[in-house]
């Protein structure tokens, strides 16, 4: 009875963070419209967090993206490029086979450059299942040597261009046949990782996260995960890193508070095992300013970039506050009938120091979609 008591009281401790708002270098008053304006370009030579794991995503659609990573090479442990899409490729009745699209996307100067700044560092580009429709998805789970046939397709692509491992993106893809065939397809997502690792690459999962925000409210602390903290294992099991978002409400778009517990709810999930990349967003989201007053916020938030949340930034009447509870900084314009949440140096502190803390990496997406000074603090 005694041992049950304290396995609870230690449970209770992992979700408890020691990192505070009064620690960080950037306390929310320093952020201002006015410190943003008059900084946000600059970079450092120096950055505010050392050994903690760092993986940066660029894209074609935010090009700036590339220029930063070039110039932030020597901070950098791993780039990935999404490049690519992996989709299904039938005969005459049923799917036999995939199809790769993006090689005629890779950029060689790109990575020779990054290499060359860093020698260290580690190219995984994305490769993102797409155009699997709900009764394809349950097909191919449940065909182990197909599995395994893209799996080493995908392993052959990165050795003929020389890349060092691999991201895995399509838990969402999946979404129907892992309500259906919850098994079948978390054992295919593990056949996927062991199979690239077999031919000695790296191999990172990208997973949403599975602990929803709205289950960690103030009222609420259940857990609605898909997946069992003992499944989740197994796919860290499988793969040499789990890139896991957290910056929406599990596997929805539907986007509530992102607070400590959410956050450490999903790491407990995963045993807070240092195999973990902490999913970081330098991009925004917008929502109708009457509507979000109104409430409930129900529809999907609007994807913003640095270059939209500067311009409402710079209207007389927008005004820049700190919210205490989930310790972000909003942005809100009544003549333009705007809400914003966009990362500020404070909130990405925060949380890098989080992840600090748990011995955990962090990724960001994308690179180019943030404000430059974001790139000082790892």
């Amino acid at each position: 009875m005694m041992l049950s008591v304290w396995l609870i009281f230690l449970e209770g401790l992992l979700l408890i963070s020691a990192a505070t708002i009064t620690q960080l270098k950037w306390q929310p008053e320093q952020i201002t419209k006015e410190s943003i304006l008059a900084e946000h370009m600059k970079l450092s030579n120096e950055i505010l967090f050392s050994g903690v794991p760092t993986l940066a995503f660029v894209t074609q659609w935010n090009p700036r993206g590339f220029l930063l990573a070039k110039k932030r090479a020597n901070h950098l442990d791993f780039v990935s490029n999404v490049w690519f899409n992996v989709a299904p490729a039938f005969g005459l009745e049923q799917m036999e086979n995939v199809v790769i699209r993006g090689e005629n996307d890779i950029n060689r100067d790109f990575i020779r450059t990054l290499r060359k700044s860093n020698p260290d560092i580690k190219i995984v580009p994305r490769f993102f299942f797409t155009k699997f429709g709900d009764e394809t998805a349950d097909y191919f789970v449940k065909k182990e040597t197909l599995v395994q046939k893209t799996a080493q397709k995908i392993a052959n692509l990165c050795h003929r261009h020389g890349f060092d491992g691999v991201v895995i993106d399509g838990i969402e893809t999946f979404v129907h046949s892992l309500r259906e065939s919850k098994m079948e397809t978390i054992e295919m997502f593990m056949q996927i990782g062991n199979v690239i690792r077999r031919n000695e690459l790296i191999a990172i999962l990208s997973i949403p996260a599975l602990a929803g925000a709205e289950d960690y409210g103030e009222k609420k602390q259940k857990n609605t995960s898909p997946l069992t903290q003992e499944e989740c294992s197994q796919l860290t099991n499988s793969y040499d890193f789990v890139q896991l978002w957290t910056y929406t409400d599990g596997i929805t778009s539907i986007r509530h508070h992102i607070n400590d517990q959410y956050l450490l709810a999903n790491l407990q999930l995963f045993r807070f095992s240092t195999k973990i990349f902490l999913g970081m967003n330098f991009y925004g989201l917008q929502y109708n300013l009457k509507e979000y007053r109104a409430g409930p916020r129900l529809r999907p938030w609007e994807t913003i970039t640095s270059k939209q949340f500067l311009e409402v930034l710079k209207l007389e009447d927008s005004v820049l506050t700190w919210n205490e509870k989930n310790k972000e900084h909003e942005l809100v314009s009544e003549s333009q009938n705007t809400f914003i949440l966009f990362p500020s140096l404070t909130t990405l502190e925060y949380r890098l120091a989080l992840a600090k803390e748990h011995n955990v990496g962090v990724a960001f997406w994308d690179y180019g979609q943030g404000l430059d000074y974001f790139t000082n603090l790892a």
